[in-house]
């Protein structure tokens, strides 16, 4: 969590494809107070991480606009 940017970055394992309703109402109550969720699965995290770190660094970028 960036509390400057009211960015936060969840990592979501299998456990996650159980709690998605539980996640969305979580994200949509965050959204409400100003934040930014951004969600990625452990697989993108392990296997893709200069695709998770562009997506981050271009929400950075375009939020600063």
């Amino acid at each position: 969590m960036c509390k400057e940017l009211k960015l936060i970055i969840e990592v979501d394992g299998y456990s996650h494809n159980l709690k998605f309703a539980e996640d969305e109402g979580r994200d949509k109550n965050l959204e409400k107070l100003g934040y930014t969720t951004l969600r990625f699965k452990d697989e993108e995290v392990m296997k893709d991480l200069a695709n998770v770190e562009r997506t981050i660094r271009c929400w950075i970028k375009d939020s600063q606009v």
